[in-house]
């Protein structure tokens, strides 16, 4: 199974003050465990900036930033997908027609389109809206 990383789901996983954390931490021990087999995890660039920014700027916890960007980037089991022109045009267009969403959920519903990911880990119920699977 592919999964694709929202920044909700990685917030709640490396900050333990997250109400979600515990939750985040029970799945992604049933994803590392192979209890849940994934043959891979997504993210984009805008999901990593998203993360690392939440961290950094609300939470204000530089260390922990750096550390949750370091873990992305040196995953080999995490590929970053790249927002190009067409992507982005396709997730503006879908943005002006939704409401509540994003812009960023809206880059993370048209890269998991495109590359037909059926399941997103995240606690952001947009994911739902959009019809896609989510894990919890």
């Amino acid at each position: 199974m592919k999964i694709f990383l929202d920044t909700s789901a990685l917030v709640a996983y490396y900050n333990k003050d997250d109400s979600s954390h515990d939750a985040a931490s029970q799945v992604m021990n049933r994803f590392l465990t192979g209890e849940v087999p994934v043959t891979k995890f997504f993210i984009s660039d805008y999901v990593f900036d998203e993360t690392v920014t939440v961290v950094e700027c609300v939470l204000r916890k530089h260390d922990l930033a750096i550390e949750v960007g370091e873990a992305l980037r040196a995953s080999p089991r995490t590929m970053m997908l790249r927002v190009d022109e067409s992507t982005f045009e396709a997730s503006w267009k879908l943005f002006r027609n939704m409401r509540d969403a994003s812009f960023t959920d809206c880059t993370s519903f048209v890269l998991m389109k495109s590359l037909g990911l059926q399941a997103a880990f995240t606690f952001d119920s947009h994911f739902k809206k959009a019809g896609i699977k989510t894990i919890p």
